[in-house]
């Protein structure tokens, strides 16, 4: 069964309020719940930005200080990541490819992802001989694990 992600407002620790996309007036009556498309529609608008069109759909009362969320249901629990705005104008492919040559990064990043990804992928990013195959074998990630990899490198 596949996950479907929402944008949402968290309202208070805990407490969100969904948001139906097709509802905000920058979203062209988008309705989407995956993942990938979710963060290819957030990340073209700022944070400000999407809480100006939630304010003039006239959804709830929301300030600017209110976090904007990624929900999804796991396992009978409700879930949140972060979302991804135009405000994380950090290029990961080229964080990475950067610091390919140094040891450390890549130990960072392979100690990272040794839990979350198989033992195929991760020995070809262990085992990668050029910036290209690097990037080659961290592309080939699932997506949500990618975005993982992200907000990691971001927040570092």
């Amino acid at each position: 069964m596949e996950i479907k992600y929402y944008l949402a407002v968290e309202i208070k620790p805990n407490n969100y309020f969904p948001i139906n996309l097709s509802d905000l007036n920058i979203s062209n009556n988008f309705n989407i719940t995956k993942l990938a498309e979710l963060d290819g529609f957030t990340s073209r608008f700022t944070k400000d930005e999407i809480i100006d069109s939630i304010k003039s759909a006239n959804l709830l009362e929301v300030s600017s200080d209110m976090p904007l969320v990624v929900i999804y249901n796991e396992k009978g629990a409700m879930r949140k990541i972060k979302s991804l705005t135009k405000d994380n104008s950090f290029d990961m492919w080229q964080h990475l490819q950067t610091n390919f040559n140094d040891k450390n990064f890549k130990s960072k990043v392979y100690n990272f992802l040794a839990n979350k990804i198989d033992e195929y992928t991760l020995l070809n990013i262990k085992n990668a001989e050029t910036p290209k195959e690097y990037i080659y074998a961290i592309n080939e990630m699932p997506y949500n694990i990618e975005r993982k990899l992200y907000f990691y490198l971001y927040e570092k």
